[in-house]
C-alpha cells in the first residue's frame, strides 16, 4: 500500500509538470556532453575538451538555480544524474579512447584502453547512484568521494595538456591512464571533498578575499589549460590531505587514550 501511494504521488507530481529553468541548464549540460562525444569521434579533441568544461560549468549552475528558485525535485535530481553520466562519464572516456587509439595504436594493446575507459564510466555511474540514494554525509558542505564533474575536469585537462603540447610518447599515455585510474577510485571512495555549498562561509568572506573570484575567472580566460590543471590537482590533493590529517589525528587520539588508561 505504501509503495502504491508513493507511485501515485510521483505520477501526480509529473502530471502537474516539471520545473523548466533548472532543467534547461541540465539539458544544456547534456547537449555539451553529447557534442563532446561527437567531436572526439571526429578527432576534434580540443573542441571536445572545451565542451566538457562547459558542461561542468552548466552542471554547477543548474543546482544553484534550482535551490535559488525553490525548484528542487526528485525528477530534476534523477535527470541531472543521467546527464552527468553522459557528460562526465561517457564523454571523458570516449575522449580518452579516441585520443589514445589514434596516437598509440601501434604501441600498446587496445584492450587496455577500452577497459580503462569502461572502468571510468562504471565508477562514475556508481558514484552518481550512491549520491542519489542519499549515501552522503549529514553535512552538505562535503561530498563523499570525488565529485564526477571535478573528476571529469581533472582527466580532461590532463589530456588537454598533451594535445596542446603534442605529447605523443608512451609516457604521456601512462600519465593520463594513472589520472583516470586515480580519479575512478576516488569517486567511489569515502574521502570527503568540500562542496562549497556553505553560503554562510562565503558571506563572511573579507572584501579583499572576494577579489579572488573575478581573478580566478580572468586567469582561466587567459590560460585555461594551466589554470584548470592547477585547480583540479589542488582539489584532488585537498581531499587526500585532509583524509590523511584525520587519520593522523585519530591515531594521536588513540595513543593519548591508551596513555591516560
Amino acid at each position: 500500500m505504501v509503495l502504491r501511494k508513493e507511485k501515485n504521488r510521483e505520477k501526480v507530481n509529473l502530471k502537474k509538470g516539471i520545473f523548466i529553468l533548472p532543467n534547461i541548464f541540465t539539458s544544456a549540460n547534456l547537449f555539451a556532453g553529447c557534442f563532446s562525444v561527437f567531436c572526439s569521434i571526429d578527432g576534434q579533441y580540443e573542441m571536445a575538451i572545451v565542451s566538457i568544461i562547459v558542461a561542468v560549468f552548466l552542471d554547477g549552475l543548474d543546482g544553484k538555480v534550482a535551490r535559488a528558485t525553490n525548484a528542487v525535485s526528485d525528477f530534476g535530481k534523477d535527470y541531472d544524474s543521467l546527464c552527468d553520466l553522459i557528460s562526465f562519464g561517457v564523454a571523458p572516456s570516449i575522449l580518452f579512447y579516441s585520443w589514445a587509439t589514434n596516437n598509440f595504436i601501434s604501441e600498446i594493446d587496445i584492450k587496455f584502453i577500452w577497459l580503462l575507459s569502461f572502468f571510468y564510466i562504471a565508477t562514475t555511474a556508481l558514484r552518481l547512484a550512491r549520491f542519489n540514494n542519499h549515501l552522503v554525509l549529514k553535512s552538505e558542505n562535503y561530498f563523499l568521494g570525488l565529485p564526477s564533474p571535478a573528476s571529469a575536469t581533472l582527466v580532461t585537462v590532463m589530456i588537454w595538456q598533451c594535445v596542446i603540447h603534442s605529447f605523443d610518447d608512451l609516457n604521456a599515455l601512462v600519465m593520463i591512464a594513472i589520472f583516470f585510474l586515480l580519479a575512478s577510485i576516488l569517486m567511489v571512495s569515502k574521502i570527503k571533498y568540500n562542496s562549497f555549498k556553505d553560503l554562510r562561509t562565503l558571506n563572511r568572506m573579507p572584501f579583499n578575499g572576494a577579489l579572488l573570484i573575478p581573478l580566478i575567472f580572468i586567469l582561466i580566460i587567459m590560460d585555461a589549460p594551466n589554470v584548470l590543471s592547477l585547480l583540479s590537482i589542488v582539489y584532488l590533493v585537498s581531499g587526500l590531505f585532509f583524509a590523511s590529517l584525520e587519520v593522523f589525528r585519530n591515531q594521536i587520539g588513540k595513543k593519548e587514550g591508551n596513555v591516560s588508561d
